[in-house]
């Protein structure tokens, strides 16, 4: 799979972004393992901007690990590795996150609607079906899948980063 330079360079623009937003979240040994933080607050003007980028790099985050390791175990030909390591380590950090971002969506989405937001969560809810067609696809050896998959998963991670753009 070749990475494409448009790809490489988008994902290089959010690195500074990355940079910022871990440095404000900290690094403390007591929040790692702990729930994720999520800003709750009533989603408004001011805040918008920082909780959409905390979504994309989430977001970021879980795709691009999801897809370095599905090219990582399919190079060593290990479907079961993949398929042990999405539904025990990628798949409930996922849910953890889409429990959240459910509920900020299910209590804030008159405001997410008005301010065009609902696709962020769209492209955030359907990681998962992705992650699933990815496991049928190196189980199945079904390389026309993930092809697909993988076109999709890159239109979607450039979808999600127009996101930072959105001004409230």
């Amino acid at each position: 799979m070749v990475i494409s330079v448009v790809s490489f360079r988008s994902r290089l623009a959010i690195l500074p972004l990355l940079l910022v937003l871990f440095a404000l979240s900290g690094c403390s040994d007591e929040q790692q393992g702990d729930t994720p933080t999520i800003i709750y607050e009533q989603l408004e003007p001011s805040n918008q901007q920082a909780f959409i980028q905390q979504m994309v790099t989430r977001y970021l985050m879980l795709s691009d690990r999801l897809q370095q390791q599905y090219l990582a175990y399919k190079a060593a030909n290990d479907a079961d590795g993949f398929i042990l390591f999405r539904n025990n380590e990628w798949t409930p950090e996922y849910i953890e996150y889409k429990t959240h971002y459910d509920q900020v969506f299910y209590e804030q989405k008159a405001y997410i609607y008005r301010h065009q937001l609902d696709g962020l969560f769209d492209l955030f809810f359907g990681l998962h079906k992705l992650s699933v067609h990815l496991k049928h696809s190196l189980l199945e050896k079904d390389w026309k899948l993930e092809q697909q998959v993988l076109q999709k998963l890159t239109a979607d991670q450039a979808a999600i980063n127009r996101y930072l753009l959105v001004t409230p």
